[in-house]
């Protein structure tokens, strides 16, 4: 039995409406960062140090959809227990929340995590700005004040379900920003409007790179491996709650083997680009939403993301997504049941997905989750050092779901 993690509990963004995303085609990514054991394999183009290579398809999305709805959040919270924890040799500790515990056979050790006072809020909180969490290493004094809010909301995710905070990286800012300005300049127009959101063409205004890679590398950025996602927002907090409450955006935000992010935005865009930073251990694993997480939406539109994932046997809207993240795990059975129950819910399952990639595994019911329910996840199967099994639950809100407008 190994000891159990603690998760603290976190506060993600304000509520937005005109929610749009480009897509995992519009979440672009590299080929794994060296060193770390990989990271997703997101579709979109794939490319090795920042240049392009084929092998990937480039996803179609990225236009500004009008209207959308307002998302749905949580009130500020203490969470209740849950089953379950970050499970993983080399796993590493967190502060407050509540605690969980999984198993696990032949690998003896893990890190044991620290308990704490759960002062962090919950994901969806209606907050116009998000607190920096204490276990965080402060940004640069340079900063920009959108980036560091984008920073903020993010790992206070991070923080919330066990994995390392991100760090805000000056030349990840410059080349988010330089794209920003770019799209923003250059919409509607016949000849510089790009066929994606994520490209640009060579001779137009602002132009700093064909592709997220090349801007990156121009900006100064020297990591192996990088991901782009963009929302139409013009909100940094809005924005990661938008990637958080989604599929294939969600992975790079929340991903253990990202450690690096940079944000900049303009009016109707946002970006973050992210890169490996420092490495993190192969045999961490985490899930979102995390064990004794509330207030967590009811459903999600995948019609509003692009690519669009698997569509649930009923159509859209789902349940709200379920992510596990982990490497060199192979899944024997997985389920979800509302906790007190034993019938199983009907739901998708995405593993080896070409453009969720191979360190993330998701679930989520065919059907909206309902308000007001504790759901109890279960998730078992082996890796190389033996059998692993995750058991948690969380607790659904009581109101409106995400649903924002398209995700391209």
């Amino acid at each position: 039995m190994r000891k159990p993690n603690a998760h603290g509990l976190g506060i993600l963004a304000q509520l937005v409406a005109g929610v749009v995303l480009a897509s995992w085609g519009g979440c672009l990514q590299s080929s794994s960062p060296s060193g770390t054991g990989g990271t997703p394999s997101l579709g979109g183009m794939v490319s090795a140090g920042g240049t392009q290579e084929t092998g990937g398809i480039l996803g179609s999305g990225g236009a500004v959809a009008s209207g959308g709805i307002r998302e749905s959040g949580g009130a500020p919270g203490g969470g209740s227990p849950g089953r379950g924890g970050v499970l993983g040799t080399g796993g590493l500790p967190s502060t407050g929340g509540a605690a969980g515990s999984s198993t696990t056979t032949g690998s003896p050790d893990a890190a044991a995590a620290t308990d704490g006072a759960s002062g962090v809020r919950d994901a969806g909180s209606g907050a116009t700005e998000v607190a920096a969490p204490a276990e965080c290493p402060a940004p640069p004094a340079d900063a920009p004040a959108d980036a560091i809010t984008a920073l903020n909301a993010e790992n206070a995710a991070r923080v919330a379900m066990g994995v390392p905070c991100a760090s805000l990286v000056l030349t990840l800012c410059t080349s988010a920003l330089n794209h920003c300005n770019y799209y923003t300049t250059n919409q509607g127009s016949a000849t510089c409007q790009a066929s994606s959101a994520h490209n640009e063409i060579s001779g137009c205004p602002q132009y700093t790179g064909a592709d997220p890679g090349a801007r990156i590398k121009a900006a100064g950025y020297s990591g192996n491996g990088w991901s782009e996602c963009m929302a139409f927002l013009g909100n940094p907090a809005g924005a990661v709650k938008t990637f958080i409450d989604s599929v294939y955006h969600r992975t790079p935000v929340l991903s253990p083997w990202y450690r690096d992010m940079g944000y900049g935005g303009g009016t109707g865009c946002d970006t973050i680009d992210f890169g490996p930073g420092t490495a993190t251990a192969k045999t961490v694993t985490a899930f979102y939403p995390y064990a004794g997480q509330t207030n967590v939406p009811l459903s999600f539109n995948g019609a509003q993301e692009g690519p669009t994932p698997p569509v649930p046997s009923t159509g859209w809207p789902s349940g709200y997504p379920i992510t596990l993240y982990g490497q060199g795990i192979t899944v024997s059975a997985h389920q979800i049941v509302v906790d007190g129950t034993t019938t199983p819910l009907s739901h998708q399952w995405l593993d080896g997905d070409s453009t969720l990639g191979s360190t993330a595994k998701v679930l989520y019911t065919d059907a909206p989750l309902t308000a007001n329910t504790t759901y109890h996840v279960t998730i078992t199967g082996t890796t190389s050092s033996g059998s692993v099994s995750f058991d948690w639950t969380f607790t659904t809100g009581a109101g409106t779901s995400p649903g924002g407008g398209r995700r391209g």
